[in-house]
């Protein structure tokens, strides 16, 4: 209705005569995009690109509309403000409007093809019902249009003379008689005897489409509802019934919704407490849902400003903003990041065409995070932590059994740590009865000792940035003694540094922030740089055998580590690798402690410093990006990469067409004739190269070295890019990609308090078998979310980063949308899960470099031999045979579960 224009005129004083106007289209220009957005589909913005070959289409005459028919009724009189019904003026209006409409042969064929009837039934009906048709209208003729073949066409191009027929089923289908003209009043119902036989004809066909689509309609929700899912959503019920194999007009199933579900309900409902259930909706729940949870840091947590429930700093996070005309904009805030304070007013709808959902942004999925949690009770006696407070030198200040520091210790940073955190769900969980912070390899030592005595349970903390719940503490049943969580963070000293034989001796608990700072201060760098580098610890990247983006040059956590000392549950281990300020470069005396702790996981000791090797800092950093016309292009191009030696650069990243297009929503706005000068040489470029906005890909690379060392590699590089049909982008394009590693990870922990939970996990694959792996990973995620009627459709992308002669590793990502789905973090976990399995039987590794922990033990009797297991566990209870480090993470938790 449009009352409110009316309103606003007769504000500007006395009456008005209004004029009513119909305006008939046999066929709109737009009419499939029009009708797609009509049932839902997301509106696409009009681009330079598409306006282009729109007006080049105009131009060569293949844009056809067929006739538009103009006709005016006589004029409204509309009185003064006072005595005006503006409800009744509007409803008056589009009555003559209605009056007006013209019918041609094209919308009569429309009818017959959905209907399923003779057009001439449908020609005399509304002869009979006094319709008015086109000007010198030819029967059987359409003035050279075609019928289009979807059915929500037809049904758009039928409804020009809907509003004829909605008399007729006026008492018998009130719904869909209001539905296909609201203005309809009593007095025009005709009855439902019908006196004309074709008239019947039209109006059963009618009745039987609307029936049908509500009994479909009605099963769907039922079969929903048995699934579990409590509180549905028109966009769940339509694509379950899509998924189904149904063809009902999608037009039509989304009109019967709105009278099925006619409001919006709390998308999470039972699938969080009673206590915590019912967010907030509006602005309230705008501004909640911005700040994460952030718990008092206690006074022995060294960095408080890092974020509890989320990833990041407290300062840093994606926000949403209204912007002109309602439009929805997401910003990140703070100042850390290239892209802090830049707006992103293509994210939401890339999320939302990507995954077939609408984002209410107005309604969050998580409660308002409360400052003091609830636990259990930790265990610990007085007198165990007197003994435990004298083994750190009587700083009671490094001993906690706070809830806040507990829980944090207690989770990583899977998708299913922060669920579990943000919806308050701590019995989902078990945490460690205290955590501890020492400060010196004595303390360790002495801090095991009471362990032993006690008969406690350690299990070591880095940065806590794991995805593998390596930190969970087993459950009650399998370990029943107290549990202490042993945080390493406030070892965090450089002790020495030999420059001449490029070796440094450094504490395990500093970060790889910290430790990238110190290094270039003076003036040196180690070259690994995994995407947690900033929280991230020296011993969890030995613990889990972890890898950087820039391992292509300075090779992967083992290669850098050379020497390690490890506070086992007899003392100090350590072997005898050099001198004073020194190590070896390779020995042969028999196995090697080094070796012995990379994914060790906790589970052999506490590894309390490590000798590492570091570079000069590069004389020369440059960035390139390249675009590739499909993604077998793309990997063609990085695996003749992986054959060049020594002229590798030290980072190559092979994006596909999600990841890229994801990237472009976080490329940073022009302005002006800059923004035009970009739009035009983008649009150029795409023509002119023919790339596929659908299927093109992206490769970022990162050259460090010498500069006459990087100036060989980008010619190189260039000569193999010219081969394979790639075009360079330029540096912007590659130092954007890496830019954004570091903000990204902030992205996850916005998407779930807005209903999506995301996660990564990775693999080595053999080159003969990447890109089947990714086809078959992506098809089987497709078909566990189908099978379990969860809403929307999934997003998988993925990359390859690490490069090997023999393969490379591959990351994947997958997002879901978790509206109405109750236990989301477990659903997602199963798919997961899925998706390794499906990552074996292709041939590729468990993990990479994320490690197994407990998340991933259960793969492990796959891919060891029954003997090897027995090795490692005999290895295990000859060094520890009380279970000092009872984590039982990777073999050790598939052994306990035996």
């Amino acid at each position: 209705m449009f009352s409110k224009p009316i309103r606003c005129l007769s504000n500007t004083g006395g009456s008005h005569i209004v004029l009513p106007i119909s305006i008939s289209y046999e066929r709109l220009a737009e009419q499939a995009t029009l009708t797609g957005e009509a049932c839902g589909a997301h509106r696409s913005s009009l681009d330079l690109t598409r306006l282009f070959f729109w007006l080049k289409n105009v131009y060569c005459g293949d844009v056809s509309i067929g006739r538009v028919h103009v006709a005016a009724a006589p004029g409204i009189h509309m009185p003064s403000f006072r005595d005006s019904d503006f409800m009744n003026i509007a409803k008056n209006i589009q009555r003559c409007q209605k009056s007006l409409v013209c019918v041609s042969e094209f919308h009569i064929m429309a009818g017959a093809a959905i209907l399923e009837i003779n057009p001439t039934c449908i020609r005399n009906s509304l002869v009979h019902l006094g319709c008015s048709f086109w000007p010198n209208t030819n029967e059987g003729s359409m003035n050279g249009l075609e019928l289009p073949v979807s059915t929500d066409e037809l049904w758009s191009i039928a409804l020009q003379y809907g509003s004829w027929f909605a008399p007729c089923l006026r008492h018998s289908r009130p719904f869909w008689s209001e539905w296909m003209d609201p203005t309809l009043c009593e007095k025009e119902a005709c009855a439902d005897t019908l006196d004309s036989k074709e008239l019947h004809i039209v109006v059963s066909a009618f009745q039987k489409i609307f029936d049908a689509v509500d009994d479909a309609v009605d099963a769907t929700i039922q079969i929903l509802q048995k699934k579990g899912f409590s509180h549905l959503n028109h966009e769940h019920v339509l694509q379950s019934l899509l998924d189904s194999g149904n063809i009902l007009p999608n037009i039509l199933v989304k009109a019967s919704l709105s009278r099925k579900l006619p409001a919006k309900q709390s998308l999470l409902g039972d699938s969080l407490p009673s206590a915590l259930q019912g967010a907030a909706i509006g602005t309230d729940a705008m501004k909640s849902a911005s700040k994460l949870m952030r718990l008092r840091p206690t006074q022995h947590e060294k960095r408080g400003e890092e974020s509890f429930g989320a990833w990041g700093y407290t300062d840093s996070g994606f926000i949403v903003s209204f912007g002109q005309g309602g439009s929805k904009c997401v910003t990140m805030k703070g100042s850390r990041y290239s892209i802090s304070g830049q707006k992103l007013p293509g994210l939401i709808p890339f999320l939302e065409r990507e995954t077939e959902v609408s984002i209410d942004l107005m309604r969050t999925a998580l409660p308002v995070l409360i400052d003091d949690p609830t636990i259990e009770k930790g265990r610990l006696t007085r007198d165990q932590i007197s003994k435990l407070e004298e083994a750190l030198g009587s700083r009671s200040s490094c001993l906690s059994v706070g809830a806040a520091d507990r829980i944090r210790h207690g989770t990583g940073h899977s998708q299913e740590d922060m669920f579990i955190i943000r919806s308050g769900r701590f019995q989902d969980l078990r945490f460690p009865d205290a955590v501890i912070w020492p400060t010196s390899e004595q303390e360790v030592k002495n801090l095991i000792s009471v362990a032993a005595f006690e008969n406690l349970c350690l299990i070591p903390f880095g940065g806590g940035t794991n995805v593998t719940h390596s930190v969970h503490c087993p459950p009650r049943d399998i370990e029943p003694r107290v549990i202490i969580s042993v945080d390493m963070k406030l070892m965090d000293n450089i002790l020495w540094v030999n420059e001449e034989d490029g070796l440094a001796h450094v504490q395990a608990g500093i970060t790889g922030a910290d430790l990238v700072r110190q290094l270039e201060s003076r003036g040196f760098t180690m070259g690994h740089e995994p995407d947690s580098l900033e929280f991230s610890t020296l011993g969890g990247w030995i613990a889990t055998k972890a890898s950087g983006m820039k391992r292509n040059k300075y090779g992967n956590i083992e290669d850098i580590v050379k020497d390690v000392r490890v506070a086992g549950p007899h003392g100090m281990i350590w072997q005898k690798q050099g001198n004073d300020k020194s190590a070896f470069g390779r020995t042969s005396t028999g196995l090697d402690l080094p070796s012995l702790m990379m994914g060790s996981e906790g589970c052999l000791g506490i590894i309390t410093s490590a000798v590492i090797r570091f570079w000069p800092t590069p004389e020369s950093k440059v960035y390139e990006g390249i675009i590739f016309p499909s993604f077998d292009a793309g990997v063609r191009f990085v695996r003749e990469v992986a054959k060049l030696g020594a002229l590798i650069p030290a980072s190559v990243r092979l994006v596909d067409n999600e990841q890229f297009r994801l990237g472009q929503v976080f490329r940073k706005e022009s302005s002006g004739l800059e923004w035009l000068a970009e739009k035009i040489k983008k649009q150029v470029a795409s023509i002119a190269y023919v790339f596929d906005p659908t299927k093109m890909v992206c490769v970022t690379l990162m050259f460090e070295g010498r500069k006459m060392e990087v100036k060989i590699q980008q010619k190189v590089i260039s000569d193999l890019c010219a081969t394979h049909g790639g075009v360079k982008t330029g540096e912007k394009i590659g130092r954007s990609g890496y830019d954004l590693t570091w903000a990204i990870a902030y992205l996850r922990d916005w998407a779930m308090t807005h209903h999506f939970t995301a996660e990564s996990f990775e693999t080595f694959i053999p080159w003969s078998k990447l890109q089947t792996l990714i086809y078959r990973v992506k098809e089987r995620i497709a078909k566990e979310h189908k099978q379990r009627f969860l809403p929307g459709r999934p997003l998988v992308s993925c990359r390859v980063t690490q490069l090997y002669k023999e393969g490379a590793c591959v990351y994947f990502y997958y997002c879901m949308n978790f509206q109405s789905v109750s236990d989301p973090h477990k659903v997602f976990a199963s798919i997961e899960a899925a998706a390794r399995d499906e990552i074996l039987k292709v041939g590729g590794s468990l993990s990479h470099h994320h490690g197994v922990g407990k998340l991933r033990a259960n793969f492990m009797s796959q891919i060891n031999s029954e003997n090897f297991e027995n090795m490692i566990v005999g290895l295990k209870n000859g060094t520890d045979p009380e279970n000092v480090f009872g984590a039982r993470n990777g073999q050790f938790f598939e052994n306990e579960a035996k």
